[in-house]
């Protein structure tokens, strides 16, 4: 025993005597103070000490060396509130004990120590007050280690305040320990489930696979997800199933093994992802929507831009139907318009690789005709069918009507519509309303165009083109027979005696024979050729590909066919007519339109001084032949 516990001992012992033991003999005296210090220095697992009335270390046992990690030559002198921390000794609390021992005889608290070393741990200190002849000496420090117990305190209170489900399992995975959000979560008390055998949490259906994770684990403990990538389900005490995730810790006490795990709920987790995932997918199908209906904007501007740079009725037909087909991708659809006095509809334009309808069909054939609004076929088995198809169509289709300002121009058709319409059909319906209203508004401007192109270059009396149009064509034609290295003639036909025939018979009377005259143009000249009204009685006629002699030829049968007609005004026959004409060839001479023209104008006069009704032609060396 060194000195310094030798002298603590000791000093135990004479306080001992003097404040609590009666009179003896010296040698029992001795023999005690021997015995009561071995009892102190063997007390190892509790740290006993003494300090001064000052508080300063004067005594030391081996269990405090052991607690404290103070060797006694490092502690004796030094102050006790070295054991404490910051705070405490902020607070005063060394002192106030001290002076709670002195004035009480015995303080007792339970609070954190600190070693040596810095560490922590959590003591029972009882401060015994040390009096020799009723005056103040010293005192006594006994200090137990609780660390553990605190742990286990604390451990205890966590296991029950963890907001999880808690539940702790032996290595034969029966359950020996739950807490309270376990029995929240699955409906049992820890009565119920002591000792039951985890099978009981688990659906029946799942208990063979959850028990396989389970002795796996058992095996080879680690942290971990218990089946991760599996679905995990709980069974309640009233049978009902939910979501659970389970994380498993490996437990090794006191040579006891088990397992602990940690269970969640993870319904409203699941429902919150699923919400999310419902959110994301809706925000993924507006973004398409608005992605698809920028695609369609932009398609249907180009459509329109093209339609309104069209020419004709023809293009715009060509432009539909590729613009269709990339509008409504995987659908089968048709353009009609209306042709012949509104009798009949013809279908111009056509996109998609399924069957449609007849070419030709009438406007009693389609429903939308009739009614003069869109008319929808969602299912084809119950709905009202228009007669215009070959066959009865195995999905829905919409006919939409093109009218303008009461004008039936045709009808727009699209196949291949499902039964059951989803936000995209409705978009898709929509849109064909659009694309019809665009075409539709380029047909009636087409048609005005063209009626209007018509009226400009037609002379409405004979239906022959006008003066105008032939200044418009005939040097395109001269060009083209330049480049072709082809024939071109030019004629020109005068009636003759004219002014007479309407002084006699009136001018309604010339009238009808100027159309006849027109009618008899267009029924005996080729397509290609060009018969034109220069002004009055004067007619022009340009005929490409023809050379001179054919020219002459074919214009005098024309003028032998006015010859012949009877011509009937009312109940009035009408006296014979005669037409002179002048026909002249282009060469290098009559190179330019008006040259031409005078040239064929030339022999016209000559056909007329040399006795009319009759054919000249003109020679380019001031000569003209009669014909």
């Amino acid at each position: 025993m060194t000195a310094s516990k030798k002298t603590m001992a000791n000093k135990l012992a004479k306080v001992s005597r003097s404040t609590a033991l009666p009179d003896r003999n010296n040698k029992n005296l001795v023999e005690g103070d021997e015995l009561f210090a071995q009892l102190v220095e063997s007390m190892k697992d509790c740290a006993i000490f003494t300090l001064d009335p000052e508080g300063c270390v004067v005594g030391w046992n081996s269990g405090a060396e052991r607690l404290k990690r103070y060797r006694s030559d490092e502690i004796i002198g030094k102050h006790f509130s070295c054991f404490y921390s910051a705070d405490d000794i902020r607070l005063g609390r060394p002192d106030l004990a001290l002076k709670s021992a002195a004035a009480e005889g015995r303080h007792e608290e339970q609070s954190w120590r600190i070693r040596k070393d810095g560490s922590l741990f959590f003591g029972n200190v009882i401060i015994t007050a040390l009096k020799r002849e009723g005056n103040l000496a010293g005192f006594s420090l006994f200090t137990r280690d609780l660390t553990d117990l605190k742990f286990a305190e604390i451990a205890r209170g966590l296991f029950e305040s963890f907001p999880d489900a808690i539940v702790v399992l032996d290595r034969h995975g029966k359950i020996t320990r739950i807490n309270a959000q376990f029995e929240a979560m699955f409906g049992y008390t820890a009565q119920e489930l002591q000792d039951k055998p985890a099978n009981v949490l688990i659906p029946e259906r799942l208990s063979a696979r959850y028990g396989k994770y389970l002795t796996g684990y058992v095996a080879d403990p680690g942290a971990r997800p218990l089946g991760a990538g599996l679905e995990l389900f709980g069974r309640r005490k009233d049978k009902s199933e939910f979501p659970i995730d389970i994380m498993l810790s490996p437990m090794d006490s006191d040579g006891i093994s088990g397992v602990i795990a940690v269970v969640r709920d993870i319904t409203e987790p699941q429902q919150a992802a699923e919400r999310l995932r419902k959110t994301n997918d809706e925000l993924m199908a507006s973004v398409s929507k608005l992605q698809r209906r920028d695609s369609e904007m932009q398609s249907l501007i180009s459509m329109d831009d093209l339609l309104q740079s069209c020419t004709s009725q023809e293009e715009a037909y060509k432009v539909v139907a590729l613009a269709a087909a990339e509008l409504f991708g995987g659908q089968t659809g048709c353009l009609a318009v209306v042709h012949a006095g509104n009798q009949y509809l013809e279908v111009v334009a056509r996109w998609g690789d399924g069957p449609l309808g007849e070419p030709i069909f009438s406007l009693e054939d389609c429903w939308a005709l009739r009614r003069g609004q869109l008319h929808e076929v969602k299912d084809p088995q119950v709905g009202l069918l228009c007669s215009h198809f070959a066959r009865q169509p195995e999905t829905g289709y919409l006919c939409v009507p093109l009218t303008v300002q009461g004008e039936t121009l045709g009808v727009f058709c699209l196949t291949d519509a499902p039964n059951k319409r989803s936000k995209h059909q409705l978009s898709q319906l929509q849109l064909a309303v659009k694309v019809s209203e665009a075409i539709k508004l380029s047909l009636s401007n087409l048609k005005l165009r063209e009626k209007l192109r018509a009226e400009a270059i037609h002379d409405p009396l004979t239906g022959l083109f006008n003066r105008r149009y032939l200044e418009e064509t005939l040097p395109r034609e001269l060009h083209r027979a330049r480049r072709r290295n082809s024939p071109l003639c030019v004629a020109m036909l005068d009636l003759d005696d004219f002014k007479r025939f309407n002084d006699k018979f009136g001018h309604d009377a010339g009238d009808s024979l100027l159309r006849e005259l027109g009618q008899v143009l267009r029924e005996n000249l080729r397509k290609s050729d060009i018969s034109c009204r220069y002004g009055g009685e004067e007619f022009v006629l340009v005929l490409p590909d023809s050379a001179l002699a054919d020219a002459e030829q074919r214009v005098e049968q024309i003028r032998v066919l006015i010859k012949a007609l009877q011509i009937s005004h009312g109940e009035q026959r009408l006296g014979a007519l005669t037409v002179s004409a002048g026909v002249a060839q282009a060469d290098e001479h009559t190179s330019h339109p008006s040259e031409l023209l005078r040239a064929a104008d030339e022999a016209l006069y000559a056909a007329k001084n040399a006795g009319r009704d009759r054919v000249l032609v003109y020679q380019s060396k001031k000569s003209v032949r009669i014909g």
